[in-house]
C-alpha cells in the first residue's frame, strides 16, 4: 500500500492528479488500515484470462493491482459510470482454487468464474490513510 499523497483528495468521482479517478475510502480488513481507492485510467489492450489480469495490473508499477471483490463493489457504487458497463471485469480475489470473482458493472452482480475465462480488467492503487 503506498503512503496517501500531502494533497488532500477530490470528490469521489474526479480525477486526482497524477493518480486517477478517486473512488474513494476503503475499509481495511485482517489488519491493513483504510485506504484511499484511486482507479487508474489504463486498460489492456484485449481481455485476459485472471492470473494474465494480475500480470497486467501489477505491470503498471507502484503497487497497482487489480481490486479486491469488497474494492470492485465500492468502484460499482462510486465509479459506475467511469467504466463500460457492458463489459464484465475480474477482481483480485479468488472464489477457489479454479475459479474467482468479477464484477458486473451493469446490475452490480458479483459472480465466481473459471480463471481460464478472458474478462476485462481495471487497475487501482490504495493510498493508507
Amino acid at each position: 500500500m503506498n503512503q496517501t499523497p500531502s494533497i488532500t483528495p477530490p470528490r469521489v468521482g474526479e480525477i486526482w492528479p497524477g493518480h486517477g479517478i478517486y473512488a474513494g475510502i476503503a475499509r481495511g480488513f485482517d489488519g491493513e488500515p483504510d485506504g484511499h481507492l484511486v482507479l487508474l485510467p489504463d486498460t489492456p489492450p484485449q481481455k485476459l484470462d485472471w492470473l494474465a489480469a494480475i500480470r497486467w495490473a501489477q505491470s503498471l508499477g507502484d503497487s497497482a493491482r487489480l481490486p479486491t471483490r469488497f474494492e470492485s463493489a465500492l468502484l460499482y457504487a462510486n465509479l459506475q459510470d467511469k467504466v463500460d458497463a457492458s463489459k464484465w471485469y475480474w477482481t483480485g480475489t479468488q472464489y477457489s482454487a479454479f475459479s474467482a470473482w468479477y464484477q458486473d458493472f451493469y446490475y452490480g452482480y458479483q459472480y465466481g468464474h473459471y480463471k481460464s475465462c478472458q474478462a476485462s480488467a481495471r487497475a487501482v492503487r490504495r493510498f493508507a490513510i
